[in-house]
């Protein structure tokens, strides 16, 4: 076993070795970051001079390497402390959390017995409540014989489990080594595809790379990666990507190699919980939910089965086959099984987002893995979301007859008044956040853990608390990356927002922390764009891989003299029915058109049918469910003749397969700029500061690539054939032209 595979931090142990009884996710904000370390070294500059904080330990026991760091050592008093943060009554901690902490303490105290040949200890486990300064210490005194043997049973049982997560390994990366593609011949630009991801993974480096739709991407990325694998000392390959359908087809990738070459892989896919609860009326906690009573009591023998199914994936619907044997909370289930898999498939926000669950586990468990991030074209929309938020006055409006409550929710009404003071109608952005609504946030949030401690039922207050805390630890973060947005659309109903213009960085770090990563994705240019605002390094390698596709296969028609800029869109409306009707009739069969917004698309296409009321229209309306998303592409079959009207950048922009005759052209009648509003242009004038490019940045590059996605509905395969039409001359200038897809032919002048 080398040095990596058996060192394991002390907190690693205890959570595998001493968690016992319910899960308990009570709805009580932990402390952020910043706090719980302030609060460490408030308590920490009180002890006395004889006293060290952050006591490292490295400890080797038997076959393992313990790595920790003690809160805090006194030799003079021989005493170890562990400090733990916390919000709300000490009294409502969980029976299991408490033994865990423990389990901590004495874990430390083992160690330093041994290194200082003590034969007893003074243990001292001290809860800080950060909201109230309140501390509370719990004493004890342990025999080092007793503490040292404790120790001596966590390490054998993880020895005993360790053991078979060795000879998993070693199984592998034999077979890695020995892995077949499992295809008799690669696709166009497919081996060129697979060759970039294994150099990248092998030199450690990351790597953006364009390639193009049916150059073969899933199997492209996850052969090489795992080839990558084998013997390189990378625990895990996440598969990440940003569509439940690309999750899926991650999957089948992985089922098609393991297939092939009979190799063994423990492969999870991570879900939401929206997804992966099937008890949603009740509360995570074991005196609500059956699966969550008594879970980690019944965790280590379903934990032993699942990590024997290395033939199949531990998918959503596998994971609820095992934990329904054993009675547990299948979404839970998956996030303890995600520490032991060789492969974790999942969104990128169980990576990316601000208390990612794969981020965490990385730095806890010090893995060493690689990702592949499939759809990277939207990540820099979606990072931007996952580091926004956005508050309404409304959210804070409660009759409540308890005191204190009543007392918070009073100071954050006040708190609006200050926020929305010299408010109109117009929105107004700013550099840094209302300290006034900020500080009684923080008040509401003690009071509302204290009362849904209580009463966790209270759905309204669960939604209150989870609003102020995702708005505190963003507003914690708050720099020149973000900007706030305050209005007030009426009275008494004002808003407040945080809003992430450049999430980079966020992103660096978490980039820095994998191996290597390559994200991937068939419009990923220009690659500068991705790599600054995705916070990649300045030496991250990109490429291009040619189309599969022949110039042959599709027609692009480029109508210059129709304007759709929004200042002239009314003449627009018109000319392009005239044009949509005109395509139809010579060819009938199955179009999508994309315009740039629902009402443009509703003029268009009340004008197409009053001009021609025999051609069926099939319009894309706002908040369609997913049943409506799925049968509005499953109209479109091979003998239907439909002109599917859309929005571009929408539900049908991408991820739309139409194979053949199911759809034989595609219409674009816009550039799909951004609107120039204020926030807009303050994104402008930032990236203008920052990389000398803020209007391709805000408005030109995002547009196109939506373009690009659009269009690339129409040609799936080698057998199919279409028409494109862009309307609007801006198509025409070279500096858009650019940056269309090289295989494209020429477009005719129209």
């Amino acid at each position: 076993m080398s040095s990596r595979g058996r060192r394991i931090s002390i907190r690693s142990l205890c959570e595998f070795t001493a968690r016992r009884g319910d899960i308990d996710q009570c709805y009580t904000p932990a402390p952020t970051a910043a706090e719980g370390i302030e609060g460490h070294q408030r308590l920490q500059r009180k002890r006395p001079a004889s006293y060290t904080a952050e006591y490292a330990l490295e400890f080797e026991l038997d076959s393992l390497l313990l790595r920790g760091r003690a809160d805090g050592l006194d030799i003079s008093k021989r005493l170890v402390e562990e400090i733990k943060t916390h919000r709300g009554d000490l009294e409502r901690q969980s029976a299991g959390q408490r033994h865990l902490h423990w389990a901590q303490l004495r874990a430390y105290a083992a160690i330093i017995c041994q290194q200082q040949q003590w034969e007893s200890v003074n243990l001292r486990l001290t809860y800080l409540e950060v909201a109230s300064d309140e501390v509370t210490e719990l004493n004890e005194t342990a025999q080092a014989t007793t503490l040292i043997n404790e120790l001596q049973e966590q390490a054998r049982i993880y020895r005993d489990w360790h053991q078979h997560l060795s000879t998993a390994r070693i199984e592998r990366d034999n077979a890695l080594s020995n892995l077949n593609f499992p295809y008799a011949e690669f696709r166009k630009g497919q081996r060129d595809l697979a060759e970039s991801v294994y150099k990248a993974a092998k030199t450690e480096r990351q790597l953006l790379l364009e390639a193009p739709t049916g150059s073969g991407k899933t199997l492209g990325t996850l052969f090489p990666a795992l080839r990558a694998l084998a013997n390189s000392n990378v625990d895990k390959l996440f598969y990440l990507t940003t569509r439940n359908t690309a999750r899926r087809v991650g999957l089948e990738g992985i089922e098609q190699l393991r297939e092939a070459n009979e190799v063994p892989l423990r492969v999870v896919e991570l879900c939401s919980k929206e997804s992966g609860c099937i008890e949603p009326e009740k509360l995570c906690q074991g005196d609500s939910c059956p699966l969550a009573q008594g879970f980690f009591d019944r965790l280590p023998a379903a934990r032993a089965e699942a990590f024997q199914l290395s033939k199949i994936n531990l998918d959503v619907d596998g994971l609820r086959s095992v934990a329904s044997k054993y009675k547990l909370c299948p979404y839970f289930f998956g996030q303890e099984m995600a520490r032991w898999a060789d492969i974790v498939v999942a969104d990128i926000n169980q990576y990316l987002a601000p208390t990612a669950l794969l981020s965490a586990y990385l730095q806890q468990d010090e893995w060493r893995a690689i990702a592949l991030v499939d759809e990277s074209h939207n990540l820099v929309s979606r990072c931007r979301d996952l580091y926004s938020v956005e508050l309404a006055q409304a959210q804070f409006r409660f009759d409540t007859n308890r005191v204190k409550l009543k007392k918070a929710l009073d100071g954050v009404h006040r708190g609006w008044q200050e926020a929305c003071k010299g408010l109109g109608a117009e929105t107004v952005f700013n550099e840094s956040p209302p300290e006034k609504l900020e500080y009684a946030l923080q008040s509401l949030c003690s009071e509302l853990s204290e009362v849904l401690a209580e009463q966790p039922d209270q759905l309204e207050l669960q939604q209150m608390l989870f609003s102020a805390s995702a708005y505190l630890k963003l507003a914690e973060v708050f720099g020149d990356h973000s900007v706030i947005r305050r209005s007030k659309p009426r009275h008494g109903n004002g808003e407040v927002a945080i809003l992430n213009l450049d999430p980079s960085i966020f992103l660096t770090q978490r980039w820095a922390d994998l191996v290597s990563v390559t994200l991937f994705s068939a419009t990923l240019k220009p690659f500068d764009y991705y790599q600054q605002l995705l916070g990649l390094t300045s030496e991250c390698a990109s490429g291009s891989l040619p189309s599969p596709f022949l110039p042959d296969q599709l027609r692009v028609k480029l109508c210059s003299h129709i304007d759709t800029r929004y200042q002239v869109r009314d003449r627009s409306v018109a000319p392009i029915a005239n044009l949509l009707i005109e395509q139809f009739q010579r060819q009938p069969g199955n179009y999508l058109f994309f315009a740039s917004s629902f009402s443009y698309l509703q003029q268009i296409a009340s004008a197409v049918e009053q001009r021609a009321p025999e051609i069926s229209l099939h319009l894309q309306v706002s908040g369609m469910r997913q049943e409506e998303r799925q049968a509005y592409v499953d109209s479109f079959t091979p003998s239907s003749q439909l002109l599917g009207m859309a929005v571009l950048g929408g539900l049908f922009s991408e991820g739309v397969d139409l194979k053949g005759d199911r759809l034989i052209g595609v219409t674009v009648a816009t550039l799909g700029l951004p609107p120039f509003d204020d926030l807009h242009q303050l994104m402008r004038h930032r990236f203008n500061e920052r990389f000398g490019l803020g209007y391709e940045y805000t408005y030109l590059y995002p547009g196109i690539q939506k373009v690009v996605q659009a269009a690339g509905r129409l040609i799936r395969t080698h057998e199919d054939r279409g028409e494109l039409l862009l309307i609007d001359p801006r198509f025409a200038r070279p500096e858009i032209r650019a940056l269309l897809p090289s295989w494209w032919p020429p477009a005719e002048i129209i």
